[in-house]
Order: structure tokens, then C-alpha cells, then sequence
């Protein structure tokens, strides 16, 4: 029953942790999308990185504060599980952008609702063991 109610919280956390970072992501990927037209796969390369710093240190401290260890191992395996993401993000953005002509902001739907949801097991499994 405990560890239910850890995992129920981390995952509670998760979602929070998640939704800034996500904001972040999603507010760097917006504005340069927006402003400077680079090409879209530039412009979420560049949220990834800003949401990757973010993200190790909300889920690092926060999210998973009682889980696991906090090591060089850690972020370097933090780091490698991040790159589906990366990559999840980047599928989206040629989907639903290039593939199917949408609107630029469709791309945040699975933004926000998929690729967090996926990226919560490897975190909570292997990153911080």
C-alpha cells in the first residue's frame, strides 16, 4: 500500500513537474517558431534542450526525491532517456506539420499528452534506480 501511494504521488508530481517543463519546452519551440522561422526540427531541438536542464532538476529534486539515487549515473541516464522524446517530438512535429499540412499547433497535443506519458516509465525505472 505504500508503495502505491509513493507511486501515486511521484506520478502526481510528475504531472506538475511535467507540465512546467513541457511550458518551457513548448514556450522556446513557440516563440522561435514564431519570430524567427527557423526550420521547425531546429526550433524543437532548441525547447528540448531547455526543458532537458529543467527537467533534471524538477524530477531529480522534486518528482522523484525519494527514489533512487542522485549521480553522475543518473544524469547521464537521465540525458539518454530523454532522446525519445526528442525523437517522439520531432515524429510529431514532420507528422502533423509536413506529412499531413496541419496547423503548427496541432503539434502540442501529443506534445503534452503523449510524449510525457511515455517518458514517465523510463524516469521512474531505470533514470532513477
Amino acid at each position: 500500500m505504500a508503495r502505491r501511494r509513493e507511486l501515486f504521488w511521484q506520478i502526481v508530481r510528475y504531472g506538475v513537474n511535467g507540465s512546467i517543463v513541457t511550458a518551457l519546452y513548448s514556450l522556446v519551440l513557440v516563440s522561435l517558431d514564431s519570430w524567427t522561422h527557423l526550420p521547425l526540427q531546429l526550433c524543437n531541438f532548441a525547447g528540448y534542450i531547455a526543458a532537458l536542464s529543467l527537467g533534471y532538476f524538477l524530477h531529480s529534486r522534486v518528482t522523484f526525491r525519494n527514489h533512487g539515487a542522485r549521480d553522475r549515473s543518473s544524469q547521464v541516464r537521465f540525458v539518454l532517456a530523454s532522446v525519445p522524446s526528442l525523437m517522439l517530438n520531432a515524429f510529431w512535429a514532420w507528422l502533423l506539420t509536413e506529412a499531413l499540412k496541419l496547423p503548427h499547433w496541432t503539434l502540442y497535443v501529443p506534445i503534452w499528452c503523449v510524449t510525457p506519458a511515455m517518458i514517465f516509465a523510463l524516469n521512474r525505472w531505470w533514470v532513477f534506480t
